[in-house]
């Protein structure tokens, strides 16, 4: 990506009824990555959003309430049918988006991405059962057996690719969506159907813009940015850093899959009070004994050594941006952004003639003590990141410098090989009863949850609060990990947490 001079961010009319813009270096993060392992056959980082619903009504004056409630979230957000494209002529990647101006354009729009699916699986099931990433961002209803009491049950999931939307950003059209859907379902067909034709007015502007972020760095943010990619590059020389064990496999990427453990209402309040009686967030908790468990299953060595606990910092970017851009008017948006410095703690594998092997249940004065002192670590990296006003203006330069080189002829480049030393990330969702309403109308929702489409080895772990209880959830890909590995690691980050934390 070039400079903001070189870059058109604004929404132009190329030709009658396509508009375009350049993308940012947030959005070309996830296009070039997504290009990077398009020889896989699927989509890294595709975003998945489901949230299943419960409603009284017949199933066609549920579907048709909320076929409805698609459109005019297309009215509302048009960048929910835009796509990314890249345009030989300028040799760069543009965000497209062609207007619906009568009805024939907006049902064949509908038809393409309102999908009924005829499925005895589960939501979860089919999330889980390789589907499809469309070009658009597309909504599919996966259907349960009708309750006698004429109950409607379903599904609702969102795929779509990361450079459209975010994982807040689909938690916030969720509500929107179902917002709309209860009041065309409550109206019947007395509910007005939106008239496009300046649509293109409320498509949302990248990060760049929504942020005010200036076209270049300082002086002195440069040789910040640059003393960061030394300090980066430092931290893994001359260390062993702790990854997840794992086979050599194969070479390629297989299916994405997501699992998940929910805590209890009451261990959830009592993880909730003893955090914060420590100045602790539950990221630092978690980012901790992520760390930990780690270490534990490093393999043990006739001495002692030490590993690096190697990490990064996920935020969201939406308070850092102007009106309306901060709120849900603009939630089909990439508005996150990546720490800059990594997270580094260096931590003690003890030999293997030292105690138990598996050091997860350890209960010692010295396992709390570790634990705090990785924990006081992790919240000064975090609280330095979000403290900090002026990071969001390198946020673009932070996205660059991991951002692999999109292929100037748009030819589909070899799927890159395993990482050796899988990593596992955490991204938390925070408490989702604040960006998604239990009910809406007659609609009752529950569960909501996103994921990035997991082609690497590793894992990724999502955190989140849902009407009082904490889930913790994983993906991973059934090419390097299993089903019963990743929930291991779920269930041992837990107890290491617990346990620490007394609670």
């Amino acid at each position: 990506m070039g400079s903001l001079e070189a870059c058109d961010y604004s929404w132009t009319e190329v030709r009658p009824g396509r508009w375009e813009r350049d993308i940012d270096e947030t959005e070309q993060f996830y296009t070039s990555l997504a290009k990077t392992y398009e020889g896989s056959g699927r989509c890294c980082f595709a975003i998945t959003g489901y949230i299943s619903f419960a409603v009284p009504g017949r199933e066609q004056e549920v579907e048709n309430a909320l076929r409805k409630a698609w459109l005019r979230l297309r009215f509302d957000h048009p960048t929910i049918a835009s796509r990314v494209e890249y345009i030989q002529q300028r040799q760069r990647c543009r965000k497209v988006y062609e207007m619906a101006p009568n009805q024939e354009s907006q049902s064949d729009w509908l038809d393409a991405t309102f999908r009924v699916i005829p499925t005895k699986m589960t939501g979860l099931q089919w999330c889980n059962s390789d589907p499809p990433v469309p070009k658009l961002p597309t909504l599919f209803i996966i259907k349960r057996p009708s309750r006698s009491n004429g109950t409607v049950v379903a599904d609702l999931v969102l795929r779509a690719r990361h450079d459209i939307i975010d994982s807040n950003g689909t938690l916030m059209l969720f509500n929107n969506f179902f917002a709309h859907a209860a009041q065309a379902l409550e109206q019947g067909d007395a509910y007005p159907l939106p008239v496009f034709g300046d649509e293109y007015t409320r498509l949302s502007p990248p990060l760049r813009l929504a942020a005010g972020i200036p076209p270049t760095l300082s002086r002195k943010q440069q040789a910040q940015l640059d003393k960061t990619v030394s300090w980066n590059a430092t931290l893994k020389k001359g260390v062993e850093v702790a990854g997840l064990p794992c086979g050599r496999g194969p070479t390629k990427p297989g299916k994405h899959q997501r699992v998940a453990i929910t805590l209890s209402t009451e261990s959830t309040h009592r993880l909730l009070r003893a955090c914060k009686a420590l100045g602790l967030s539950m990221t630092h908790a978690y980012h901790t004994a992520i760390g930990i468990v780690l270490r534990d299953l490093q393999k043990r060595h006739a001495r002692s050594r030490t590993v690096r606990y190697i990490n990064y910092g996920l935020f969201d970017e939406r308070p850092q941006c102007e009106e309306p851009y901060n709120t849900p008017a603009h939630p089909v948006s990439v508005y996150n952004s990546v720490s800059g410095e990594c997270l580094a703690v260096d931590l003690t594998v003890q030999p293997a003639s030292f105690g138990a092997p598996d050091q997860v249940l350890d209960h010692s004065v010295a396992r709390r003590k570790e634990y705090m002192r990785v924990a006081n670590t992790v919240r000064r990296f975090d609280l330095q990141n979000r403290n900090d006003k002026q990071r969001i203006e390198m946020v673009p330069s932070y996205w660059a410098m991991i951002t692999p080189p999109y292929p100037a002829d748009n030819v589909t480049p070899k799927v890159p090989m395993p990482y050796s030393k899988p990593s596992v990330s955490l991204s938390d969702m925070g408490t989702l009863d604040h960006t998604v309403s239990s009910s809406l109308g007659l609609f009752e929702l529950d569960n909501p949850w996103v994921t990035r489409e997991h082609l690497v080895t590793g894992l990724a772990l999502f955190l989140g609060i849902w009407k009082g209880r904490l889930t913790l959830s994983a993906t991973y890909n059934d090419a390097w990990n299993s089903r019963n590995e990743a929930l291991a690691f779920l269930d041992r980050c837990n107890v290491v947490t617990i346990q620490a934390l007394g609670a």
